[in-house]
């Protein structure tokens, strides 16, 4: 009850201290990560369809009247291309979001440290991008540990009787790596190693699961959920960051 009262909590919290403008960030990374998304496709079916043209114009056994396959091709091009991309940011967008806003997510979790009062270390570029490579990588660990275990919740889904918890298995799971991503925002903060980090979570593994079930519940939510996912992240950030600096256990560990 207490983690989630952290997510009620977070929403008051950032504009009590002034920290509503990071809510800034996740509106500007989601822009580029779909403009970048519709570009790729785009350069994609013009690089494509260009090749099939050249092709066809160089094939003298097709006739003229058939020039029009190009026009087809390029369409089919573009809906295959863009489906695809709905279906890309619909799985994985919302991973791709959480892993270009670590370096946001962990300033934003100092600060709402800093606004307890607690102490937190100088900065330092050197130590910045060390707590910033972490982030990233712990997120793209976790990313391929949550692959894993969504193919193989998939597979158990097709055993008989046993298969009907699959999918309560799975939103269990990840909603653990995404309460874990949130939670290591304050444990890199204490200079916990990755070991005891994992040990950490696992022990508290209650918290981490409720920390990550509101983002997991809103990314079920199609498109709309992976394409708003960062803003969710903001509110999981500090949610998970004012449960950790509260917990007892933590300062011992």
């Amino acid at each position: 009850m207490s983690a989630l009262q952290a997510y009620r909590r977070s929403l008051s919290f950032l504009g009590k201290h002034q920290l509503r403008w990071f809510l800034w960030f996740p509106f500007i990374i989601t822009l580029l990560v779909l403009v970048g998304g519709f570009s790729l496709t785009s350069w994609a079916t013009e690089g494509v369809s260009t090749w099939i043209e050249g092709w066809l114009s160089n094939q003298s056994w097709i006739p003229e009247w058939m020039s029009f396959l190009a026009d087809v091709v390029y369409w089919i091009l573009w809906l295959i291309l863009r489906i695809l991309l709905y279906f890309a940011f619909a799985f994985i967008g919302g991973s791709i979001i959480l892993l270009l806003m670590a370096p946001i997510l962990t300033w934003l979790s100092e600060k709402v440290a800093m606004a307890l009062g607690k102490p937190t270390p100088p900065f330092s570029i050197t130590q910045f991008t060390r707590d910033l490579t972490r982030a990233m990588g712990l997120a793209l660990k976790n990313g391929f540990f949550q692959l894993i275990l969504t193919i193989l919740c998939f597979l158990i889904g097709f055993i008989p009787v046993v298969g009907v918890a699959s999918p309560f298995l799975l939103f269990i799971i990840n909603a653990y790596f995404y309460g874990y991503n949130f939670m290591d925002y304050s444990l890199e903060r204490k200079r916990l190693t990755i070991a005891e980090s994992n040990a950490f979570v696992w022990k508290k593994r209650q918290t981490t699961v409720v920390l990550g079930t509101p983002f997991a519940l809103w990314m079920l939510v199609p498109f709309i959920g992976p394409m708003t996912a960062g803003f969710v992240a903001i509110f999981a950030t500090v949610a998970a960051t004012l449960k950790l600096e509260e917990e007892t256990g933590l300062a011992s560990t």
